[in-house]
């Protein structure tokens, strides 16, 4: 197949407040209860399709990096470009059409980045064929592309958060998922925007080593890992019931609570830099909860102002620590834009 259409998909990355891991088979079926909780943030990935002549081309913006084949088929799925490629197999192939893609996600930020990028790719490439698909077939596809290719555990959160936009309440039971859904502009999404605030620790995360540790007791039996999966499914759940009502404290004590019992789930998850910055006297009497997004170990830290006009004196405090600030403003969804 050719294409003349132009399409531009701009997706958003995600924070994760609470139950994160807890989306990833089989340990959901493992937890009673297990719920994740998520919000879209306007820190995006976008994938841009465009016709060309000759062969079939894949450019990364981020890296700088390209590559040509006959059609969509044909690219690598190793080297830094292969998730992409493997996304592009699940559709029929395609020529004389170019995908450029990039991510304002810092690489390692724990965020969903490259999760995000594949559902870019996928809605694109959607577009691109016609062809229409629920979010659930979407996020289930986009998992098992992801793990697959990466030869590793993943779970759904990412793909739901950038699929459907807004705050999420995830709960992932036997043969289907059930998400609720807070739009940015409720009361409730303003009391999290005006609260929540974002930074880089400036040292990428590697989930996978980490969620493996963390879960391999779990399906082993161990009963002390099981238990701490059991009080991050409850502080997700008191999280969810806070965002909704538009409590920011009682979030913000939910978020604590979940990555204190995080940290124990697994060594470095929470590096003893970062530590020592969230166990700042001045930084404790200004926030209520703060965590590493996605699976610790670096990244991008996530927490709740016990009052928006903290936020000038945190995000200052942070910066001198080594931290890289960024804006907070949450995302209704994805885009899709043919020109």
């Amino acid at each position: 197949m050719e294409t003349a259409s132009r399409i531009r998909v701009v997706v958003p990355n995600r924070v994760d407040l609470a139950g994160g891991t807890l989306d990833i088979y089989p340990l959901y079926l493992l937890v009673p209860g297990s719920m994740t909780v998520n919000a879209a943030i306007q820190i995006r990935s976008r994938v841009e399709v465009a016709p060309v002549r000759g062969p079939a081309r894949l450019y990364s913006e981020d890296i700088s990096l390209g590559a040509q084949a006959a059609d969509t088929h044909g690219f690598s799925t190793a080297g830094k470009l292969g998730l992409i490629a493997a996304a592009l197999r699940f559709f029929p192939p395609v020529r004389k059409v170019e995908l450029r893609f990039r991510n304002e996600a810092p690489l390692g930020s724990g965020l969903g980045a490259s999760s995000s990028l594949l559902v870019a790719a996928m809605l694109a490439m959607d577009a691109l064929l016609g062809r229409r698909r629920g979010w659930e077939e979407t996020a289930r596809a986009a998992m098992e592309i992801e793990a697959g290719h990466l030869r590793s555990l993943a779970g759904r959160q990412d793909h739901v958060a950038a699929l459907r936009g807004g705050i999420q309440g995830i709960r992932f039971l036997p043969g289907r998922v059930e998400a609720e859904r807070i739009a940015p502009g409720s009361d409730a999404g303003r009391k999290l925007a005006s609260h929540g605030f974002v930074a880089g620790t400036g040292k990428a995360h590697h989930s996978a080593e980490v969620n493996w540790r963390m879960i391999r007791g779990a399906i082993e039996g161990n009963a002390e890992i099981l238990r701490r999966f059991r009080g991050i499914a409850a502080a997700a759940r008191d999280a969810w019931d806070a965002v909704r009502n538009g409590e920011a404290a009682a979030t913000g004590r939910a978020v604590a609570r979940e990555w204190e019992i995080r940290k124990t789930l697994a060594s470095g998850v929470s590096p003893s830099r970062v530590e020592k910055t969230f166990a700042l006297k001045e930084f404790r009497k200004r926030v209520t909860g703060v965590k590493l997004c996605g699976a610790g170990g670096g990244g991008v830290a996530f927490g709740l102002l016990r009052g928006p006009e903290e936020r000038g004196k945190v995000e200052a405090l942070l910066s001198g620590e080594g931290f890289t600030v960024y804006p907070f403003h949450l995302s209704g969804g994805p885009r899709v834009t043919r020109f």
